[in-house]
């Protein structure tokens, strides 16, 4: 339940950067999502029958950000610490607190569900945001606003 939102999220955000910040047509900027979602999507299979599942994750991870690596906005390295610290935090999920999100969702309390789902990710970020540091933080964060601006225009 934790990787669907983990990745959700993440899918999202790439999907931002992808088409608002560095594809400048709607049809080539849907058709690279497209490719991309499926480069994913075979990335966590390979991940889920590896030997190695967290560095499957991690190169999974990579692949979301692949636009922005080639636009030069991301490093791979920044990429990669960014994945790593990413699979680290959704790790940390505790087999609880998945049961207590999927238990709410069984019960179709959305209310619940949702202020679970919100303290998950604010945890997460929260661990993220350490585990990456100050200078990839300020990085992200400019790239975000950088994409919320081009997504408004």
């Amino acid at each position: 339940m934790n990787i669907k939102l983990l990745t959700a999220t993440l899918i999202a955000c790439s999907t931002l950067f992808g088409s608002a910040a560095f594809a400048a047509d709607a049809k080539s900027s849907q058709a690279e999502f497209e490719a991309l979602k499926a480069e994913y999507q075979k990335s966590l299979e390979t991940a889920a029958k590896s030997s190695d599942i967290r560095g499957g994750l991690v190169k999974a991870c990579s692949v979301k950000y692949k636009t922005a690596v080639s636009s030069k906005a991301l490093t791979q390295a920044d990429v990669n610490k960014l994945c790593s610290c990413s699979v680290t935090a959704e790790g940390q999920v505790t087999t609880a607190e998945t049961w207590e999100l999927q238990s709410a969702a069984n019960a179709k309390n959305k209310t619940k569900f949702e202020q679970l789902q919100v303290s998950l990710m604010k945890k997460q970020g929260d661990s993220i945001k350490k585990c990456v540091g100050t200078a990839l933080d300020q990085k992200l964060t400019k790239l975000t606003q950088q994409a919320q601006a081009a997504a408004k225009n």
